[in-house]
């Protein structure tokens, strides 16, 4: 959040209007059981995104998003993936599939991308 803080600063010193991305977790926004030392964090995430939005939105017309994906095919979660750690949630109907890393790529991108009434900058 310091850092997003900080590119929000230099955009407004540089009068440069844009987007900021965080990335998340889908257990910020779903309680899933067993996840509270991980979860938490990425909640408290996307409550600052909130607060950073409300700070440099408008005049100065930074967007802030935050993408929240579900277990995705990569790094420390394919581990997971591998070893039925979300078998139960798949089960369930609560993860209807896995994600890939390029889902979340083109979520970030179509959200860095300027708005149609943005000024071009």
């Amino acid at each position: 959040m310091l850092l997003a803080r900080a590119a929000a600063e230099e955009m407004v010193r540089r009068d440069t209007h844009g987007s900021i991305v965080l990335v998340s977790s889908m257990q910020g926004v779903f309680p899933f059981e067993g996840s509270l030392v991980y979860a938490s964090p990425k909640a408290a995430l996307q409550h600052a995104a909130r607060i950073l939005a409300k700070e440099y939105g408008g005049k100065a017309d930074i967007r802030v998003n935050v993408v929240a994906p579900g277990a995705t095919v990569v790094g420390m979660a394919r581990a997971s993936i591998d070893g039925g750690k979300y078998d139960p949630y798949v089960d369930r109907g609560v993860i209807p599939r896995f994600g890939r890393p390029e889902d979340v790529a083109r979520a970030v991108r179509f959200l860095l991308e300027p708005t149609p009434t943005s000024p071009a900058r």
